[in-house]
């Protein structure tokens, strides 16, 4: 397939939302090309938490966030979609050729992309993480500077500072307990913690085994070392004093800031600032035959989990073929 190639279903993001869009299209003999701005299939689930349990996903009661993707994976390319990895959306524009109207995306790297419709499940949007106030902390990545934990291996006796006060930072400290250098060092700005009060609690009893030290308030002030990262300054924010400790993996899990990028110029009405307002019967937009599904679909009473994005997924592409092909709007059963 070329970008040329006209297809059904341009489905805009490849986490568990889209792919499970992909396999709800290509069950339906609908023709589907993907387009992610990251370099890897399983969006946000894959590049944040791949080694962390989700637990509230249909049919499974545990499951790694790496394992869901796989699976995600096996289950939405079945049917040949394309997918194109490291593109980000910039224009959408709707055309006219051979007869057919037509929408033709282009991404920052390549397009245009052409399709008859289109299902959003960018998630949030694009995103980044939020950085630690420290000059030129970005000179230190792939130096000991980590915005993410992708594989525990890589943490492997190593002195650890993580920063940050919310879920993923306890979960990291604790999640890396087998893996680490002991004692882990957990920095938070606040006294309080923002994350589940189980895992606050573990935290404070491996503090009094020496297995975690918890400092709070402190912030990191200076990050030092010759290549890579070998030490940081941290201040008490109370009494203003600095200490020096040291580390080689610098983990700061301070959440990220997303943004709907180009997508928010397409003229597709908001519900509220960060999401795509849809009518949840269908999961269609104010554009015509453009959709979205997942934590980028909003309309009243929105509950933003991977199950429901799943669901939407399914409305979405039931409806894009029945409208692509004017027909009734109806399921195709999957079971032999």
């Amino acid at each position: 397939m070329s970008f040329n190639d006209v297809v059904d279903i341009t489905i805009l993001g490849a986490g568990p939302v889209g792919l499970s869009a992909a396999y709800y299209a290509g069950h339906r003999d609908a023709t589907v090309r993907i387009v992610e701005s990251l370099e890897q299939l399983g969006g946000q689930v894959a590049a944040t938490y791949p080694e962390k349990h989700v637990y509230d996903v249909a049919g499974h009661p545990k499951i790694l966030g790496q394992n869901l993707v796989d699976l995600c994976v096996e289950q939405g390319l079945q049917y040949g979609a394309e997918a194109i990895l490291g593109e980000e959306a910039k224009t959408l524009e709707r055309l006219s050729q051979n007869g057919e109207e037509i929408y033709a995306l282009t991404t920052d790297k390549g397009g245009p992309y052409l399709s008859r419709s289109m299902i959003v499940t960018a998630g949030h949007g694009a995103f980044e993480p939020r950085k630690l106030g420290v000059e030129g902390i970005d000179e230190w990545l792939g130096r000991g500077l980590h915005y993410v934990v992708r594989e525990k291996a890589q943490f492997s006796g190593k002195r650890c500072v993580i920063v940050g006060g919310g879920d993923s930072a306890l979960d990291w400290t604790l999640g890396l307990q087998d893996t680490a250098d002991l004692p882990i060092t957990l920095v938070h700005r606040r006294d309080r913690f923002r994350a589940l009060e189980t895992s606050v609690n573990e935290a404070k009893r491996l503090e009094d085994e020496g297995a975690v030290r918890i400092l709070t308030p402190h912030e990191v002030r200076e990050v030092h070392g010759d290549g890579d990262i070998e030490a940081v300054t941290i201040e008490n924010t109370k009494t203003g004093e600095l200490e020096r400790y040291d580390c080689e993996a610098l983990i700061t899990l301070l959440g990220f800031v997303s943004h709907l990028g180009s997508i928010a110029e397409w003229g597709i009405e908001l519900e509220g600032k960060r999401q795509l307002k849809v009518n949840p019967m269908t999961m269609e937009t104010n554009v015509p035959l453009v959709f979205a599904a997942g934590d980028v679909a909003g309309y009243p009473g929105k509950i933003t989990l991977i199950t429901i994005g799943m669901g939407e997924a399914a409305i979405a592409a039931n409806n894009a073929v029945a409208q692509i092909r004017g027909e009734k709007v109806q399921p195709k059963y999957s079971t032999d």
